[in-house]
């Protein structure tokens, strides 16, 4: 198959993990209240409506929405420099491949040049709540939209002055967040495989859903209290956190050292490290990110005498069997096999051993730190500052 035919095929499996095309529906029993006293909102009765309009009564959500990577999907740095590296070497039909997800309504306005300023969103509110069902099908999930003045969320016995509410479960469930993080190549090899890697673990025996971390519950309110008065004191949080957050990397994994053995000038370590909070592997997502474990022996005034590190990460190689290290090359469907996977399980502790030979001296200690270690390609300004000419003059006779 050539490569405009593979990558036309990456697209199809993408956008069909993405988006299901339907014609805008509404029913009428569902028809919204009159908004006369909100006539400054206003939402697209046959489509997808602004950001900011949903901001306009619902300002803590959108507050914490507005800076997250999911609203800047499209437009943030990484993605932009391996977007455009992806781009000069495929052409146009990258656009369609890569922004099915990192701004999914660029595929439903056929605006892939991102001219409108909704498509530039990103992750659009209402691409979310007007997803109406979660269908699978042969080449992932589809989503099922209901376009208008419907909304569809995880709450019930809810009701808004602008526009209607729907409770869905789908909201609460992660196949709700499956259509974006999964994602295989034309080659057939998955890439991604966050959804995957949490269906395959403990959690969803205990009823555990990617919302119940990355969308934590914090305080603030769901409607503005002078547009409605709600009980809730407390929202989802929308900057849904993931691997760049603090928190979440913190909570996530766990080192201890559980052993160490001097022999002389020979110390043995031992250190377990825990994978205790993330629901999938660590690290996941693109393959370029990489957790690194390291241990070294430093004297009792700091200097390290000497270090060894551990790295947990999914390495991918092309045809010709060299590792595919840059996040364009992953997603231009380079790889062809996987050429080894440590990385860490949930719920699983891995039990690393280190013989370090160093002098023999007194208040010696042993330290172990973990490290969440990506290495994108950054496209950002570099100021050029270069002296044409010069010129002196003394002053005074």
């Amino acid at each position: 198959m050539g490569t405009s035919k593979r990558l036309m095929s990456l697209f199809v499996g993408a956008l069909a993990v993405c988006i299901l095309f339907a014609s805008p529906r509404y029913s009428s029993s569902e028809a919204p209240p009159p908004k006369d006293k909100y006539a400054d909102v206003h939402l697209n009765p046959n489509g997808f409506s602004p950001s900011s309009e949903c901001g306009k009564c619902h300002k803590d959500i959108y507050s914490t929405w507005k800076n997250s990577l999911h609203a800047e999907a499209p437009n943030n740095f990484v993605f932009q420099t391996a977007y455009l590296q992806a781009y000069f070497e495929r052409g146009e039909e990258v656009r369609q491949v890569c922004l099915a997800c990192h701004a999914p309504i660029a595929a439903l306005n056929a605006d892939f040049k991102l001219t409108g300023e909704i498509t530039r969103e990103g992750i659009n509110c209402d691409y979310c709540h007007s997803i109406a069902e979660v269908q699978p099908g042969g080449n992932g999930p589809h989503n099922r939209f209901e376009f208008g003045l419907v909304k569809n969320g995880p709450l019930q016995n809810v009701s808004s002055p602008v526009h209607k509410t729907r409770y869905n479960e789908t909201f609460k469930e992660s196949r709700f967040c499956w259509g974006c993080h999964e994602f295989e190549t034309a080659n057939g090899v998955k890439l991604i495989e966050t959804y995957s890697e949490w269906a395959k673990g403990p959690y969803p025996a205990k009823g555990i859903h990617c919302q119940n971390c990355h969308m934590r519950k914090v305080s603030g309110k769901i409607v503005a209290e002078e547009v409605k008065a709600v009980p809730q004191k407390e929202i989802s949080s929308h900057d849904i956190a993931g691997g760049h957050s603090l928190t979440q990397r913190e909570e996530s994994i766990g080192i201890k050292i559980a052993q160490v053995n001097r022999f002389k000038q020979k110390v043995e370590v031992t250190v377990d490290v825990t994978n205790k909070g993330a629901g999938h592997m660590i690290p996941t997502g693109i393959p370029s990110k990489k957790i690194v474990l390291q241990v070294f022996i430093q004297s009792k005034t700091g200097e390290v005498h000497q270090m060894h590190q551990k790295t947990y990460q999914k390495v991918m190689v092309d045809a010709n069997g060299e590792p595919v290290v840059h996040d364009s090359d992953l997603l231009l469907g380079k790889p062809v096999r996987i050429l080894s996977d440590n990385r860490i399980a949930p719920l699983e502790t891995r039990r690393e051993k280190f013989t370090f030979f160093v002098p023999e001296e007194k208040d010696q200690k042993v330290s172990a730190a973990v490290f969440y270690s990506h290495t994108p390609r950054i496209v950002q300004p570099s100021p050029i500052h270069i002296k044409l000419h010069e010129v002196q003059q003394a002053i005074g006779p």
